[in-house]
């Protein structure tokens, strides 16, 4: 379910995420759809699952912290530049907070619990909006393959371990993934924990 840390009032710019996060509350605390069930995979069909957490840090000593949790599942079909991507977001209860699709052209939907349908180019672009911070979902099958912009470090088998892409910076151990970048004066970090 998301949550929010309430340490101090924050800035304006701040208290529009604060506000959608709020509202994504509502919506998953509201929501009776059940979780979907497991997507049948075709050939080339990738899926993930697993459990994430995402967390504002403002840079600003006393500002409050933003932090959501819940269950994601994401399957990519295609190759890259022309894949479709199928994204759902649960609550811990296993409520449908939303779920997304990016068609291989490009166009993206995202619906949310209350019925919105929203539309844009992609699926960032539609949970940044959304969220008001972004989220990665676009470059995450590359990353989940191992394909990054910029390899820092490597582990005893010659897997990445630590990663820069797209902005994010990016810890990987099995299983476990750590993002981060800056989001304006504040720091962003998305863990992932995959279950497959």
């Amino acid at each position: 379910m998301w949550r929010s840390e309430r340490r101090a009032p924050r800035a304006g710019r701040r208290a529009a995420a604060a506000g959608l996060a709020a509202a994504l509350l509502v919506l998953a605390g509201c929501a009776s759809t059940p979780p979907s069930r497991p997507v049948a995979l075709d050939v080339g069909q990738r899926e993930w699952t697993g459990r994430f957490s995402v967390t504002l840090d403002s840079s600003v000593p006393g500002e409050r912290q933003d932090t959501a949790v819940g269950r994601f599942s994401l399957v990519a079909a295609g190759a890259p530049g022309a894949r479709a991507l199928d994204l759902e977001l649960v609550s811990p209860f296993g409520q449908t907070i939303a779920t997304g699709r990016r068609e291989p052209g490009g166009q993206a939907t995202l619906r949310l619990s209350d019925g919105r349908r929203l539309e844009a180019d992609s699926l960032d672009a539609l949970l940044r909006r959304a969220l008001g911070y972004p989220m990665p979902i676009e470059r995450l099958p590359d990353w989940l393959d191992d394909r990054f912009e910029s390899v820092l470090q490597r582990d005893a088998q010659g897997a990445p371990r630590l990663a820069e892409d797209s902005g994010w910076r990016i810890e990987r151990e099995p299983r476990r993934w750590a993002l981060q970048r800056p989001h304006e004066g504040a720091r962003l970090r998305v863990v992932l924990v995959l279950d497959r």
